[in-house]
């Protein structure tokens, strides 16, 4: 009985409402910070502690819970772990709930919910949370953890690339952590690196070359910031073939027109910016930004998209720049033509491939 009063109290201080017939939601996680303590509730789906699944149903029992608590809490521990200025919390209590067993209707529960409480001996200020929660190597699992200190709350996605978050480190880490974000969400999109390769290999000289990266960075930049406000909303099944379809229309702009003008060419960029700018946003829905944190995080955001746009578009213009050099003159309208073909096939391919999924 006191176990599960303890249990009961421990949901109580962290638990959002609960929704419908789980203790916690599906996918998600609480850590709450109080004094030297950190309460943390923890959604866990049932296939991580398939070594206690007796019947093979695909579900966990409360019977088969009591039968391998010590080998499923010693799961736990080594998935989940908890730090605060880099040492782990003791475990002062732990224990593991199902939601109400009429609820259940005879089937074993798709997920448990893991409560435990870690102890440090000092205030916990900052708190980290390293959760490898993949049953397999192909489980691509997500948990939106959501820590709480006093009115201040963060929250954060853990997947099993990014299975550790920080939380309330402060506003240097907060930024660092957006600008690396940012750097690696543009140079890992295959998208919109295209898109800028189309844009300058067509063009020749470094004003025009100014021209069209700046027009570009400002129109994307631009819905970032409108998209993170709420001001401007479009679904990912929408803005993903768009900009598929934007690579297209620039790669058949290339080939159609003998010559670039430079006005006609700066509207077209600056329109299809507008998409990719959605597109860059997206990311940030899989990373929410705090309040608190608004400055830092979109700051650093967008120094680390404009900070990987602009290696990439150096290491573009060195190239262009050395075969312009070395090259016959006749050759570059080769390299234009060839570059648009292939930045509109694969363009094609990803459109179809979008619309398709």
């Amino acid at each position: 009985m006191r176990r599960l009063l303890r249990a009961a109290a421990l949901l109580a201080a962290c638990l959002v409402p609960a929704v419908q017939a789980h203790l916690m939601p599906a996918g998600q996680g609480t850590v709450r910070l109080v004094g030297d303590s950190a309460y943390v509730v923890l959604a866990v789906p049932a296939a991580l502690v398939a070594m206690a699944d007796d019947d093979r149903d695909g579900g966990i029992s409360a019977a088969e819970i009591d039968r391998h608590r010590t080998r499923i809490d010693a799961e736990i521990s080594q998935r989940l772990q908890v730090l605060s200025q880099g040492q782990p919390g003791r475990l002062v209590f732990g224990d593991l709930l199902l939601s109400h067993p009429e609820e259940l209707k005879g089937k074993g529960a798709d997920q448990v919910t893991v409560a435990r409480r870690y102890q440090w001996p000092q205030p916990v200020a900052g708190i980290s949370v390293r959760a490898s929660l993949a049953a397999t190597d192909k489980d691509d699992t997500q948990i939106l953890m959501r820590a709480i200190k006093g009115e201040v709350n963060e929250t954060a996605i853990l997947t099993r690339d990014h299975p550790q978050a920080e939380f309330f480190a402060g506003q240097i880490a907060v930024f660092q952590r957006y600008l690396l974000l940012g750097a690696e969400h543009i140079l890992a999109g295959a998208d919109h690196l295209l898109f800028l390769l189309t844009v300058l290999v067509a063009g020749a000289g470094w004003r025009h070359w100014l021209a069209v990266v700046t027009t570009f960075t400002v129109a994307h930049s631009l819905t970032l910031m409108l998209a993170v406000f709420g001001v401007v909303q479009a679904p990912p099944a929408l803005v993903e073939p768009l900009i598929a379809a934007s690579i297209v229309a620039l790669a058949l702009d290339n080939l159609l027109r003998r010559q670039v003008r430079t006005r006609h060419r700066l509207v077209l960029i600056f329109g299809c910016g507008l998409l990719h700018g959605l597109g860059i946003a997206s990311v940030l829905s899989e990373f929410p930004i705090s309040t608190h944190n608004l400055a830092a995080s979109l700051a650093g955001f967008n120094i680390g998209v404009e900070l990987g746009q602009i290696a990439f578009v150096a290491a573009a213009l060195a190239f262009l720049t050395a075969f312009a050099r070395v090259a016959p003159a006749a050759w570059h309208g080769t390299l234009v033509r060839a570059a648009s073909v292939a930045a509109a096939l694969i363009g094609s391919f990803w459109l179809v491939e979008r619309l398709w999924a």
